[in-house]
């Protein structure tokens, strides 16, 4: 039984594909403007380029100072980031990797962000009111930590009871770049191999590391003991897996088969279509 359990955010508590639509469609605003091309050329590209994302699972991801971190399908926060290296490369700008990942890493994603819509998954905040008084839960996501707690404030405010989240508001633990491999730590395998799936999943994500160990050690729980939820393997699940812990991955249809695969085989995986579900599970 779970002493800890973690929540991802995006796409875990939230429908991604509705919330980040604006998202994608501010982000391939933003690369007319930077490239000079007709909007309408732009989104031309963007299709054709999604098609050779979602046909080549092992090629494409998110490209990480050089190396692929995430799936490129699972939502349109990562399916815009191989069609924006793309796009680039097709007129020729940025060519400069470090200067790339600035602009598309940070610049574009901090601006386009609060563009999203707030779309809960069903069930979010029954499942927030209902762990509250069953296990210690916290949120750790890739996103800033304000926008988080304020859309928990507003799920609250949505369900008739306002302030009834505002301990989970407190336990929001945002900026986990999760998406950093850091070569120096060695507490779990460099990589990790699936089945269908022609690259290795990179597991040595050290500031995740040191965000998920710091919560495990203040509440005394082992890596048996700790629960982690999130909506992309790679990102949220494949580290803690490593570390001995339980994952429970919230599908879509943008779920990668390699990632389902792996988890329906996997003692200590779980494959989740509801919330509700992460109950069973504590």
């Amino acid at each position: 039984m779970a002493a800890l359990l973690i929540l991802d955010f995006d796409g875990t508590m939230t429908d991604a594909e509705a919330e980040g639509t604006p998202y994608r469609e501010g982000y391939l605003g933003d690369l007319a403007i930077l490239t000079g091309l007709p909007i309408s050329e732009v989104h031309a590209l963007a299709a054709r380029f999604e098609a050779e994302v979602a046909a080549e699972q092992g090629r494409f991801g998110w490209d990480f100072n050089g190396r692929i971190v995430a799936p490129a399908g699972v939502d349109p926060y990562l399916r815009v980031m191989p069609v924006a290296r793309m796009i680039l490369d097709e007129v020729g700008l940025f060519p400069d990797r470090a200067s790339r990942n600035r602009l598309l890493d940070g610049i574009l994603y901090k601006y386009n962000y609060p563009k999203t819509h707030t779309a809960f998954r069903p069930g979010a905040f029954e499942l927030l009111r209902t762990v509250k008084e069953r296990i210690e839960t916290y949120v750790v996501t890739n996103s800033h930590t304000a926008p988080v707690q304020g859309k928990l404030s507003r799920l609250a405010e949505e369900a008739g009871a306002p302030g009834a989240l505002d301990w989970a508001v407190e336990r929001v633990h945002g900026s986990a770049r999760k998406y950093i491999i850091d070569d120096d730590f060695t507490a779990v395998p460099e990589a990790l191999m699936l089945p269908d799936l022609s690259r290795p999943v990179l597991l040595r994500r050290g500031l995740y590391f040191e965000a998920l160990d710091a919560l495990r050690k203040k509440h005394g729980a082992e890596w048996s003991d700790v629960l982690v939820v999130g909506d992309i393997f790679e990102l949220d699940l494949c580290l803690p897996l490593a570390l001995g812990g339980t994952v429970g991955l919230m599908t879509g249809p943008f779920t990668p088969t390699h990632e389902r695969n792996y988890l329906a085989s996997h003692p200590r995986g779980h494959l989740l279509t509801e919330l509700s579900e992460v109950l069973a599970l504590i």
